[in-house]
């Protein structure tokens, strides 16, 4: 009896162990099922999502676009486009083809209406808007001499004068030379009234040409 009762109890002596294991997975595995899965959203949402329900949960999800920032209602720089072409259209007037590059340097000078006392910041507007202006009016009349500028570096020098009447006559002077001369009247937006010349573009074009009209200038 004492050797069937060993023989008994040495059989079943693995089942509790095998009962133990076979719980234990089937228990992770039911875990594995049941539990909910859980997917981290990208910061940025978590906290616009926050900020839409007012930080605890509480208050509704708005709905509306978010408002971009407004843009500035003027520009600094900005000009009278019908005095623009009336410009253009003097400025082509004068035998822009006829002059030459030769070997002399090339150069645009841009000279500043001292009579407004603009900023620093207006002067830098308007002086692009010079130099962009002669820039455009060269490259159709006298594509040469604009690539005789760029090989020269594109030099450009700010001078001043007193007036609005001696800014008109420079532009006359350089206009009888064959000249590109471009005025720049600003729109009056900021700073200044509107029609006021600004800033007149002369060039680029030969050193000993422009030198004939602003010469005597003083440096900006």
């Amino acid at each position: 009896m004492s050797q069937v009762r060993d023989s008994v109890q040495a059989a079943l002596a693995p089942i509790p162990i095998a009962l133990t294991v076979l719980a234990f997975v089937l228990g992770y595995k039911a875990r594995a099922v049941l539990s909910p899965v859980v997917v981290n959203a990208p910061s940025g949402s978590r906290a616009a999502s926050s900020k839409s329900n007012g930080g605890g949960g509480k208050g509704k999800r708005s709905n509306s676009p978010v408002q971009a920032p407004a843009p500035e209602a003027y520009s600094d720089g900005a000009t009278d486009s019908d005095s623009d072409a009336d410009d253009e259209a003097a400025a082509n007037a004068a035998d822009l083809k006829a002059v030459r590059p030769g070997g002399d340097e090339i150069k645009l000078v841009l000279v500043v209406n001292d009579s407004l006392k603009m900023t620093k910041g207006k002067i830098g507007a308007q002086c692009g808007h010079a130099t962009l202006a002669c820039y455009e009016t060269l490259a159709r009349s006298n594509p040469a001499l604009i690539s005789k500028w760029k090989m020269y570096g594109q030099p450009k020098i700010a001078l001043r004068c007193a007036n609005t009447e001696e800014l008109e006559a420079l532009a006359r002077q350089a206009r009888a030379l064959n000249l590109c001369a471009r005025t720049i009247q600003d729109a009056g937006r900021t700073q200044v009234a509107p029609g006021s010349k600004t800033v007149l573009g002369v060039g680029p074009g030969p050193a000993r040409l422009i030198n004939q009209v602003t010469g005597k200038l003083k440096l900006l």
